[in-house]
């Protein structure tokens, strides 16, 4: 995703380039003029919207989870068409010269703060997305251990499916990319567990919930240096 966050950057600086030159190249006409601070107001107003969009841009690019990055286009969209207005508000306020400085003064600032706003919900939204998302698993998890206990025909295998079912209820909820490996052995071994369980297999449920035991705790101290 990264990648993809340099490729974009380019074309960004080229058009950054572009504008800049333009605005200090172009000559000057009757509802142009260079010296007034309308002019300036809606110079610097489109330069930190540039700024502002690739900053957005990054973060939206930034993560290599590419379930991350598609929750944060949202924020990217917001934030291109934010671009796009502001360099609308920001070139009339540079063309049309006789325009009074505190039009500009007061319209650019709040046309930024809208977007603003927007792009801080579309960020928010993403986290939230991210987040429940991500906690899915080990509730997930927690309700297929229920599940355990309905299937133990002795009273040893239901003391080992209780273990099991304790270790996912207590366990932390979070998760993030550097837990998918572990996350993944935890499922495969679950799943073995429950088909030996279903095949009336003692010593490989025993042996099952004793590696699920052991996963469970490296993943919860994992989590703790994760936070």
């Amino acid at each position: 995703m990264k990648k993809n966050f340099k490729y974009y950057a380019i074309a960004w600086a080229l058009l950054l380039v572009i504008f800049n030159v333009v605005s200090i190249l172009i000559p000057e006409w009757p509802t142009l003029e260079k010296t007034t601070a309308s002019f300036w107001i809606g110079y610097a107003f489109i330069n930190a919207s540039f700024v502002g969009q690739l900053i957005c841009t990054w973060v939206a690019f930034k993560d290599d989870s590419a379930e991350k990055t598609i929750y944060n286009i949202p924020l990217f969209s917001i934030s291109y068409t934010g671009l796009i207005s502001n360099a609308v508000v920001g070139l009339i306020c540079m063309i049309i010269a006789p325009l009074p400085y505190w039009v500009g003064g007061i319209i650019c600032p709040l046309i930024f703060v809208i977007n603003l706003v927007a792009v801080i919900k579309a960020k928010l939204a993403a986290e939230l997305i991210t987040e429940v998302s991500a906690t899915d698993f080990m509730y997930d998890m927690r309700a297929d251990s229920e599940s355990l206990l309905i299937r133990a025909k002795t009273d040893d295998v239901k003391a080992i499916c209780i273990k099991v079912r304790d270790a996912f209820k207590y366990s932390d909820p979070m998760s993030s990319p550097a837990l998918e490996s572990i996350e993944a052995e935890i499922k495969k071994h679950f799943e073995s567990m429950k088909k030996a369980l279903i095949g009336g297999k003692v010593d490989v449920v025993t042996a099952e919930s004793e590696e699920l035991l052991a996963l469970i705790f490296e993943r919860n101290n994992k989590c703790k240096r994760l936070k």
